[in-house]
């Protein structure tokens, strides 16, 4: 069974939208990858902005959408192991505009 079922209707075509305007117009330095059988966990690959102490790496995220998504932003992880104040040991994303109260 495709976990795309356990998605409402209005989240897949929201996130259709949103993935057509990344492929129509990509950030530099990240690349999308999709599931086309599981809408509800999305990687992208992130280079290591230049000048920093990232350079040169690249970094794979998750992002773990849930049913009321938009109003609900995704939970990020990072896969690849990363030192940074804001990303917890097991790459959990940790910034609290991005969590629920």
């Amino acid at each position: 069974m495709a976990m795309n079922e356990n998605l409402p209707p209005n989240v897949i075509k929201q996130l259709v939208k949103e993935l057509k305007n990344l492929n129509e117009s990509p950030p530099e330095g990240v690349n999308v990858i999709v599931n086309d059988d599981d809408f509800s966990a999305i990687f992208a690959d992130i280079d290591g902005p230049a000048g920093t102490p990232y350079e040169n790496g690249i970094f794979r995220m998750k992002l773990l959408l849930s049913h009321d998504f938009p109003q609900s932003p995704p939970k990020g992880y990072f896969i690849t192991k990363i030192f940074h104040p804001n990303i917890a040991t097991n790459g959990e994303i940790c910034v609290n505009t991005l969590k629920k109260d």
